[in-house]
């Protein structure tokens, strides 16, 4: 999976010199004199530019990404919610920007002119973006998410939106755990929160839970998390919602989830089942696909 998760634009510098011709003519020596220092001081402007791009760091540039799509929040709400549920893992291995391009185009029709160009514009800043991250120098360690390296759930300590610690040591409690990645201004996310909480309440008898992480409650924002915990009193859902460090190898992996919601089956040894799903299971396939991995694990269990 590649990257939820949704205002300050990212500029790029461009820095260009003009030469004016002048009125009097001057020696070839001194043409030539100023042609050099023209290019050594568009040599040092450039250098400063590259130079600070490289000071940002994946997470700060992700962020840049959360606020471009958080400007226009009600327009992307309309794009995530008509987004083809379809989504191939070859698909979510291109730029995130391409990604956004497609999914506006496929629900232009929903949208002024205005609008859609203004969508368009964010997803042309979002694969710019995309392209800094990609050519940031990485540790070969954590240059590839969880998704790329394995299967599975990276470790990680945290709380729940009401404050109780959490870790990893909550998947060898259950004989499977369902996660579920969600943010507020997702509809979708929203409209199968009621069938999230009913297949909690299910799966208690066959050892398991339901888990939500909330992608924009992952840095502890009260503001967010108050959000969170409101849209899930509304939808009468009770299950457990976490929250990990952003920059932990877990944020990572949730930061890299680009079509919410999602959800996938984790077994009691952390590893992830089968792959995950992306849509909500209020659809009957994606369903179908969640009782099938949720079997799987059940008949892998060997217990604790």
């Amino acid at each position: 999976m590649k990257r939820i998760a949704a205002i300050l634009t990212s500029l790029v510098l461009v820095f260009s010199l003009a030469a004016c011709g002048s009125q009097q003519a001057g020696t070839a020596a001194g043409s030539e004199a100023a042609s050099t220092a023209s290019s050594e001081t568009a040599s040092t402007a450039g250098s400063e530019a590259a130079s600070a791009a490289q000071t940002k760091t994946e997470e700060q540039l992700l962020a840049e990404e959360n606020d471009i799509l958080t400007a226009n929040d009600e327009l992307w709400e309309k794009v995530f919610a008509s987004m083809d549920k379809n989504v191939t893992q070859t698909t979510l291995n291109n730029n995130y920007g391409d990604f956004l391009m497609d999914a506006v185009d496929n629900a232009k029709d929903q949208f002024t002119e205005e609008e859609y160009a203004s969508l368009k514009a964010d997803a042309d800043k979002i694969r710019e973006i995309e392209n800094q991250i990609t050519a940031l120098p990485q540790d070969e360690a954590t240059s590839q998410s969880a998704a790329e390296n394995g299967s599975t759930f990276p470790q990680f300590e945290g709380e729940d939106l009401d404050g109780n610690s959490v870790d990893s040591s909550l998947f060898a409690n259950n004989a499977f755990t369902v996660v579920n990645f969600w943010f507020s201004g997702c509809k979708p996310c929203v409209d199968e929160m009621d069938d999230l909480d009913a297949l909690n309440q299910r799966i208690k008898e066959q050892g398991g839970e339901v888990i939500g992480v909330n992608t924009e409650t992952l840095d502890g924002n009260a503001d967010n998390i108050a959000t969170a915990k409101k849209i899930l009193e509304s939808a009468g859902a009770s299950f457990r919602n976490i929250y990990f460090d952003p920059g932990s190898e877990a944020g990572k992996f949730a930061l890299g989830i680009m079509a919410f919601p999602t959800t996938c089956v984790v077994d009691r040894q952390g590893n992830i089942v089968g792959e995950p799903i992306m849509g909500g299971i209020d659809q009957e396939a994606n369903m179908a696909t969640l009782e099938k991995l949720i079997a799987d694990a059940v008949a892998s269990d060997t217990g604790k």
